[in-house]
């Protein structure tokens, strides 16, 4: 009976505060605020002892800060996690379209691409380190009308298993003119670039 009268005796200690708070603040903006605050308040008087009594144990106000602290740790964790992600993605992005516009400059140029491999740097401006290229002659197109003269054949069988393959080398020449260009363009250093 004794934990009845103690639990009635804080309502009423708890609406009298918010009685006296709510006749002191001024009208305004600010005032259906303070109503839920005091409101809470209220609430969280009614229902402490409860949960203490159902329970056995104390329910105190400082496990809800650590459940607080918990969920921003959290959520920075999150936000970094997506920060990383976010940075990745545009770095990829940025790789993909400079690979695509190498590409084209350099199929322009009469070579056929086969792989393009970049070192970025892993700075704001993703500053390209490196350019690895694989690429060989293209061949050339002839229109479907002219007739090609077939010359004698000799087919020959290879004892070996070596791949061979119908690519064209490029020169030294061309791998120097190559170089100096996408060096132009690209603003890197010719020792940085290599082409296969």
């Amino acid at each position: 009976m004794n934990w009845i009268s103690n639990w009635i005796q804080g309502i009423i200690i708890a609406v009298i505060i918010g009685t006296i708070i709510e006749m002191l603040l001024p009208e305004g903006n600010c005032k259906k605020y303070v109503k839920v605050v005091i409101g809470v308040y209220i609430l969280f008087s009614i229902v402490s002892p409860v949960i203490t009594k159902v329970t056995g144990s104390e329910f105190r106000v400082s496990d809800i800060y650590d459940i607080n602290s918990y969920i921003e740790a959290s959520t920075k964790s999150t936000q970094d996690y997506a920060e990383i992600n976010k940075e990745n993605q545009i770095k990829q992005i940025y790789e993909t379209n400079l690979k695509k516009d190498m590409k084209q400059k350099i199929e322009e140029k009469g070579y056929k691409v086969k792989s393009i491999f970049l070192e970025l740097a892993n700075d704001e401006q993703y500053t390209l380190k490196k350019i690895n290229i694989s690429l060989s002659l293209k061949e050339q197109n002839t229109e479907e009308n002219d007739v090609k003269i077939v010359n004698e054949i000799q087919i020959s069988v290879a004892d070996n298993n070596e791949n061979q393959t119908d690519d064209v080398k490029i020169s030294y020449k061309e791998q120097e003119n190559l170089k100096t260009y996408l060096s132009s363009v690209y603003n890197l250093d010719k020792k940085d670039i290599n082409i296969n």
